[in-house]
């Protein structure tokens, strides 16, 4: 069959399946989506991440395979949207933080329709440590990971500039801004040199959620570093925000052992727990 071809046919599928099942189907012109929950009853960011790819035969499969199409009636995944025109990304699925494990049956499907999972990350090192790019994160040939900051917003009026998830997709589709994982010891040896005001770079540390059998990463965002004198006492700030969450903190570093409460937590080798996750 065509492209086209493979379209129609998941698009009749699929609103079938949402019709009986109470899934939310919307569609348009040139696109059609299947969300497993109703994007306006999320009242906090809807995060996680987005997989990608072209509508090709071997997706074509994943998206006609049953144990997909449970996943999806039994809200395992967060949904899917598929565009008409051929893309490198006409094909999105949406897997929150709380859907991770279905993040790993998916590859299991991919895998099963032979799709060959093995990430390929950009990673940098030099004698402080190692920081790697969460822009665009293959996981097969044609077939790329980003995180998304919300799925159902574009720009919350609460959110940090840094953290609104236009910004992270214009990223992952023109390389700019650059977003970094950093790890904590290359954070703590340029945490007072880094450009915060620059808006050319995002700046991240990992921190984990543990799902049983794997561990997610989840970055936050560095912000703003602050330094102020009160009372004869010099004071030091950093405020990050937790995509996870949605929340903002702000960490006192004045001294040693809060510099080293505030890093026992973050991931030393992000591209390790990166790789691990998302194969």
């Amino acid at each position: 069959m065509s492209n086209r071809e493979y379209y129609n046919t998941l698009l009749y599928l699929y609103k079938e399946i949402s019709h009986t099942h109470h899934l939310d189907y919307y569609e348009w012109n040139d696109f059609f989506g299947v969300m497993t929950i109703n994007p306006e009853t999320i009242l906090a960011p809807w995060s996680g991440i987005k997989v990608h790819s072209p509508l090709s035969d071997k997706i074509y499969n994943v998206l006609m395979d049953q144990h997909f199409q449970q996943m999806m009636i039994h809200r395992e995944i967060d949904g899917i949207k598929i565009f008409k025109s051929q893309d490198h990304k006409q094909v999105t699925f949406y897997i929150s933080f709380p859907s991770m494990p279905g993040y790993k049956k998916l590859l299991h499907i991919f895998r099963a329709h032979g799709i060959h999972v093995e990430p390929k990350l950009q990673v940098h090192k030099d004698k402080y440590g190692s920081y790697v790019s969460l822009n665009k994160m293959y996981i097969a040939n044609d077939i790329y990971v980003r995180y998304s900051t919300d799925f159902g917003a574009q720009n919350r009026r609460r959110f940090p500039d840094k953290a609104k998830d236009h910004i992270w997709r214009f990223a992952a589709d023109k390389g700019h801004p650059q977003i970094w994982a950093v790890s904590r010891s290359y954070l703590l040896h340029h945490l007072h040199n880094l450009n915060y005001e620059d808006n050319s770079h995002i700046f991240t540390f990992l921190t984990t959620r543990d799902y049983g059998k794997f561990l997610v990463p989840v970055p936050n965002i560095l912000l703003r570093i602050r330094y102020y004198h009160s009372n004869d006492r010099n004071f030091i700030s950093l405020e990050t925000y937790d995509i996870y969450s949605g929340m903002i903190s702000i960490y006192d570093l004045s001294t040693e052992e809060r510099v080293k409460k505030f890093s026992e937590h973050i991931i030393e080798h992000p591209e390790q727990i990166l790789h691990d996750f998302l194969g």
